[in-house]
Order: structure tokens, then C-alpha cells, then sequence
């Protein structure tokens, strides 16, 4: 009888502890991947297959407790030889622990020119 009501202490010691360990990998996004940079791999699987050079760069306001977020994605060594690369920046606001896509902006990078930096203008 003694061994019974020790396992079963022992049972609801270790499933209560499972349950706050799960509590806390939750709140800081460990169990779930809607982080910002995930989003944009989720909504750009073409990533992953593109023959051309990626850059994906994961920005935070603050490191503790960010409330605002870009992830950038350039794209270089295009087919397209009037442009040497395309940049997006994805915008991302934090609500209540959910990171919520704000804007998405697409700029370009022309190979001819006298400017050589990004712009919202179609390469020609």
C-alpha cells in the first residue's frame, strides 16, 4: 500500500513537471516555429531550391522582449541580367507573443546604371 501511494506521487510529480517545462518552452517559442524568419521560409519555399545565392538575415529591435522585427532576403546571381539582385524585407510586428507579418517590400538592384543602390523601380 506504502509502494502505491509512492508511485503515485511520484506520477503526479513527474507529469506536473512535464506540463511547466511544455508551459515554458512555449512561451519562449521553443514547441512552436512562428517565429519571423520561420514565416518567411513557410510562405518561401522557393528558397530552399533556388539556383541562385541567398541571404536571409533575421533582425530584432531589442535583444529581451523584441516588439518589432525584419527579416531581409537577397537574392544574387539572378537569370535576369539586367538585375544583379532583389531585395525583400519582410516587417514583422510582435502582438501579445505573435509575430504578425506588417508589409513586405520588394526592392532591386540594376546592373546598368549609375546607381548602384536598392530601389523600388523595376530594373530595365
Amino acid at each position: 500500500m506504502r509502494n502505491l501511494i509512492s508511485m503515485s506521487v511520484l506520477s503526479l510529480a513527474l507529469l506536473s513537471g512535464c506540463a511547466t517545462t511544455e508551459k515554458l518552452a512555449h512561451k519562449v517559442n521553443f514547441l512552436s516555429s512562428d517565429t519571423p524568419l520561420a514565416q518567411v521560409l513557410k510562405e518561401r519555399p522557393d528558397l530552399r531550391k533556388k539556383l541562385s545565392t541567398v541571404e536571409i538575415r533575421q533582425y530584432f529591435n531589442r535583444v529581451e522582449n523584441p516588439s518589432v522585427a525584419q527579416v531581409k532576403v537577397t537574392e544574387t546571381g539572378l537569370m535576369d541580367d539586367s538585375v544583379r539582385s532583389i531585395r525583400t524585407v519582410y516587417s514583422f510586428k510582435n502582438f501579445k507573443d505573435d509575430w504578425v507579418l506588417i508589409e513586405t517590400k520588394k526592392e532591386y538592384q540594376c546592373q546598368r546604371g549609375s546607381s548602384k543602390e536598392f530601389q523600388t523601380n523595376l530594373c530595365s
